[in-house]
């Protein structure tokens, strides 16, 4: 399920890619039905609340969060096809070359049935689940926070990509600070209440940070890939979070400690973006000679 789960996203990171070149080959909806005609060839068809009907070539892959996929006879995809949230129906002559995932309620409601039955091996299956909605919370919170407040973002990864090794140190030290600050606010009488507040500025901190290395992680790889890439703060923000979610699945310890370095420096980045917000407000703008001489007069 784990590796199910993976590939899930890592298709949905290609096909989000794709998307981005403008290639007309690529049919995406939002709470539409995509109906690919038996004379129709298309690269990727990806529908949000919405079903799609298969019945010609699908170079690559089909996938559908919220509806239902129908492959009839005649369909042929050379990818993959990933339904989230709905039932894959394949007809008799219906070719599929990758493979089918299909995640919905059912498969949920089996996997809890199993537990309560004895099935120790489920554990696995519902952990994930479990991380699975937990990140799908986090990247929603995390566009809307792209959305809303784009300035503090982009403040934070201007920061961040003109500091990284700054950012990183001043992260590392902030977060090794944070034990000592609280132990200090628990012994002191005028402490305790701004305890509280404390830890939600940090919990910010760590969001918006941890925001800001996504956003810069998923402009880095579309303007590198794609030059004539319009620049897209809630695109960015979405494709660096599930990068950094996919990589976050590798082994050995890999996969946590990119992810801890990605949180440190966004840590930092946050201070770096306070740090030179202040100044620019504290420092004064250079007289120019026009009001030298509008002063004289």
């Amino acid at each position: 399920m784990r590796r199910k789960f993976i590939a899930t996203f890592v298709v949905l990171t290609l096909i989000f890619l794709s998307a981005a070149s403008v290639d007309a080959k690529n049919i995406i909806k939002v709470g539409k039905d995509i109906n690919i005609g038996e004379d129709q060839t298309v690269n990727n068809a990806v529908a949000i609340a919405g079903q799609i009907t298969v019945n010609g070539l699908v170079e690559n892959n089909v996938v559908t969060v919220g509806g239902s996929v129908v492959l009839t006879n005649e369909a042929v995809v050379r990818g993959n096809v990933i339904c989230i949230g709905g039932v894959v129906v394949q007809g008799n002559g219906a070719q599929v070359y990758g493979n089918i995932t299909e995640v919905n309620s059912s498969n949920i409601s089996t996997a809890v049935a199993s537990f309560f039955y004895g099935d120790m091996d489920v554990w696995s299956w519902l952990v994930d689940i479990i991380y699975f909605c937990f990140f799908a919370m986090i990247l929603m919170l995390a566009l809307l926070v792209a959305a809303l407040f784009p300035r503090p973002l982009n403040a934070i990864t201007d920061s961040i990509q003109g500091n990284k090794a700054k950012s990183f140190f001043w992260g590392f030290l902030a977060t090794l600070m944070i034990a000592p600050f609280f132990m200090l606010l628990v012994f002191s009488f005028i402490g305790i209440p701004l305890i509280p507040f404390v830890f939600a500025a940090l919990l910010l901190a760590f969001m918006f940070g941890f925001i800001g290395v996504s956003a810069l992680l998923g402009n880095f790889i579309l303007t590198n890939i794609f030059h004539r890439y319009k620049k897209s703060l809630v695109g960015e923000t979405m494709l660096g979070l599930i990068l950094l979610w996919v990589i976050g699945w590798i082994p050995f310890y890999i996969g946590m400690i990119i992810k801890t370095v990605a949180i440190t420096i966004g840590f930092g980045g946050v201070f770096l973006a306070i740090s030179h917000h202040r100044y620019h407000h504290v420092t004064s703008p250079p007289i120019t000679g026009d009001h030298v001489e509008s002063t004289i007069v």
